[in-house]
């Protein structure tokens, strides 16, 4: 597994946001079922220089050094069906994206996407729409003011 902080900002990066925040226990076991995954995730049979961690017991990030081989189609299906196979297991959802993640006062807090404009402009929201580590450094959190203003 590739370290994260030495991904270049072209690396290609997932952000996958659980409905709910996750316990330890969960957060332990998908990290258990992550490294395997990332061991054996190729590409038209080349392994991927992958990384995986979930972050803030809510996001299950998943990113591929594409300089050494590009994810594929193929392998962008293999890891839809791994969290696919966490949702079933642990009875949470990574692909609703109408409910966002927010930050206020070190406080996380979900709220529906049509909501965002009833808080508090400094709030953070989690833009898990980011597609690369550039991306993710950079926009990955913003303050919702930034959200409500490309709607």
């Amino acid at each position: 597994m590739i370290p994260f902080d030495k991904l270049e900002d072209q690396a290609k990066v997932w952000s996958y946001q659980s409905d709910r925040l996750l316990t330890d226990t969960e957060v332990q076991w998908i990290n258990e079922q992550l490294d395997p995954f990332l061991e054996e995730w190729a590409a038209h049979g080349t392994k991927l220089k992958a990384y995986g961690e979930v972050v803030n017991h809510a996001h299950l990030i998943l990113a591929v050094d594409e300089s050494a081989h590009n994810a594929s189609g193929c392998s962008i299906d293999s890891s839809v069906r791994f969290i696919k196979q966490l949702e079933k297991e642990l009875g949470i959802s990574f692909f609703n994206r109408l409910k966002m993640l927010t930050l206020n006062n070190n406080q996380f807090t979900y709220v529906n996407y049509a909501d965002l404009s009833s808080l508090p402009e400094e709030t953070i929201v989690f833009n898990n729409t980011i597609s690369n580590m550039g991306e993710f450094k950079s926009s990955w959190k913003l303050p919702v003011k930034n959200i409500i203003s490309q709607q």
